[in-house]
């Protein structure tokens, strides 16, 4: 089922500055099928076995309560770039405190309006280089548990030239950009 035409004129407007990745192309145009008349998918519509090919670069979530954001899959491809499985791990741990806060709204609009997002983060990979992640994050309705759930992939665009640090533990990771994604139904001001 995953949509290898990603010119279809179906697909959501990007806003004049938003050049998503390949694989972002490729999972919107998915998301965007299986949304179908609906403003957002429902997380029984939304089948890993559609999207076999792009399974290594998802991230799958689930609000586990307040302040509780949960990776239910960290795809394999993630894993191996970042040397961490974050299945399992609340996405406000792995933010610098003082980014904790803003992201919460960020991501509790997605189901609001609601609309998608694009943001890139400063990550330091397994090789100690610090590169941009792309991560593009698109709404899902709350599954029979009654969680609201969020998807989409990530992957590196590029190196971040001349930073090269040491790696942490349980390294923090740091917005570079951020954009919402209008899935036509306008974006926060």
């Amino acid at each position: 089922m995953l949509a290898t035409d990603t010119s279809a004129t179906d697909l959501p407007e990007l806003e004049e500055g938003i050049a998503l990745s390949h694989r972002s192309q490729a999972f919107l145009a998915y998301w965007n099928d299986v949304r179908g008349a609906s403003k957002i998918p429902a997380a029984d519509d939304v089948r890993p076995s559609d999207f076999i090919s792009l399974l290594p670069y998802v991230r799958y979530l689930r609000w586990d309560g307040a302040g509780s954001l949960v990776f239910k899959v960290w795809g394999t491809a993630l894993a191996d770039w970042m040397n961490a499985d974050l299945t399992g791990r609340n996405v406000f741990d792995l933010l610098p405190e003082s980014e904790r806060a803003a992201e919460q709204v960020r991501l509790k609009n997605l189901h609001s309006l609601p609309c998608g997002f694009v943001q890139q983060r400063r990550v330091t990979d397994i090789s100690g280089m610090t590169r941009l992640f792309e991560f593009l994050t698109l709404p899902v309705a709350a599954g029979s548990d009654g969680q609201l759930r969020m998807i989409g992939p990530g992957s590196f665009v590029d190196a971040v030239p001349g930073e090269r640090v040491e790696l942490a533990d349980d390294p923090k990771t740091v917005i570079h950009s951020f954009r919402y994604l209008d899935l036509g139904f306008g974006v926060p001001a």
